[in-house]
């Protein structure tokens, strides 16, 4: 058995004034997930926290200021040697033109529950499957039981940050 390295990666689900995020489409000549689409984002160098980090790298990609609300959940990927964790967490533009790096070749702003519609990122796919499953259950589920009750806190915090990113 192979022993993975855990890395992490910091992404943010950038919402707009009409509840529509960013997700930016790779280059074709990616390493990992070429031509698919993610969110803004990547790894965290040694010595800085992940919230610069997540600033940096949304800077680098887009040339887009913008600040930080909230964890609105996490994604893991499985590469050759590391297992990348993702680190999500909601945001806003401050400022800037959106300009992308050679990173990406395609941006669009997309309603949360029209992801599925992309060929998403492996580890984006994985969380917006959980996301959908978990409004799903919420929505068919009205009988919580008592080993449930101690994720509603939790549940609730991630349902109210994603209901500002979709449109009802």
């Amino acid at each position: 058995m192979i022993n993975h390295v855990f890395g992490l990666a910091v992404r943010v689900l950038l919402g707009d004034e009409e509840g529509k995020i960013l997700i930016l489409k790779r280059s074709t000549h990616s390493k990992t997930n070429p031509g698919k689409w993610e969110l803004p984002g990547g790894k965290v160098d040694p010595g800085e926290s992940f919230d610069q980090a997540l600033i940096r790298e949304v800077f680098e990609e887009t040339k887009l200021k913008i600040y930080l609300e909230h964890v609105v959940g996490v994604s893991e990927q499985n590469l050759h040697l590391i297992r990348a964790v993702h680190i999500i967490l909601s945001g806003k533009v401050m400022e800037g033109a959106l300009t992308l790096s050679k990173e990406h070749e395609g941006y669009a702003w997309v309603y949360f529950e029209n992801l599925p519609e992309y060929p998403l990122a492996d580890w984006l796919e994985y969380f917006v499957n959980q996301q959908m499953q978990l409004m799903k259950q919420e929505q068919t589920d009205t009988n919580a039981t008592s080993s449930s009750k101690s994720l509603e806190p939790w549940l609730n915090s991630l349902k109210g940050s994603l209901d500002k990113f979709r449109k009802n």
